[in-house]
């Protein structure tokens, strides 16, 4: 006997299909794959089937989404670029690990991440992040207010707590001023917490132009 979880496709393929399509071609594209998937199966080719279902999958989806999904594409393109940019700039400046330091990660995001659901609310976090990767411009106006009020709440602390430490770090640098091998690297790491409140700061703003262009819509 079969495994009734068998004759159902990938889900995740599944999902990616069905965010990708225009919505007028989600249920009819679906049940064709599904149909042609099931016929798979029943030739006893569970691996095959899920393969060809996941290229069928990603070749529809990929074709579509760049038209359906254009803004959330070309969002997280944008971040990726802003990535590898700026990893280029580490790299050609010196090594890339000079900027890595994870008391200062430590002291930044989860303090920023608790200060944001702190000021606005689990539910108004999660559908920020939904409205934001799912493009959807068919909500109430008030929902993208809520949703843009957490992504500025995330920027602001993150930026707030990276001068606040780095100013922590100076306080403790004057002590040290006689010693100027202490000062160099106590200096580099206090600045890398304003590196890092600023950087998240570019990306919050970025998803807050992005929520603001799907309210105008």
């Amino acid at each position: 006997m079969k495994n009734p979880n068998y004759s159902q496709p990938p889900k995740i393929a599944s999902q990616f299909l069905s965010w990708a399509l225009p919505e007028a071609l989600i249920e009819p594209v679906l049940g064709d794959l599904s149909e042609e998937y099931l016929q798979r199966i029943s030739n006893n080719q569970l691996i095959g089937a899920n393969y060809w279902y996941w290229r069928q999958a990603v070749k529809s989806g990929i074709q579509f989404m760049f038209k359906t999904q254009r803004g959330f594409v070309m969002f997280i393109f944008s971040v990726f670029l802003f990535l590898g940019f700026t990893l280029m700039a580490m790299v050609l400046a010196s090594s890339p690990s000079l900027y890595m330091d994870m008391q200062s990660i430590l002291i930044v995001f989860p303090p920023a991440i608790a200060f944001t659901y702190a000021s606005t609310s689990t539910k108004d976090v999660k559908r920020a992040f939904a409205i934001l990767f799912s493009n959807d411009s068919s909500q109430d106006g008030q929902l993208y207010i809520s949703s843009k009020r957490v992504f500025s709440v995330l920027g602001n602390s993150g930026i707030i707590l990276g001068i606040f430490m780095t100013l922590i770090g100076w306080v403790a640098m004057g002590e040290h001023l006689d010693d100027m091998t202490y000062f160099g690297s106590a200096f580099a790491v206090s600045i890398l917490t304003l590196i890092y409140g600023i950087a998240l700061k570019m990306l919050c703003y970025v998803a807050e132009q992005k929520i603001q262009t799907l309210s105008e819509s």
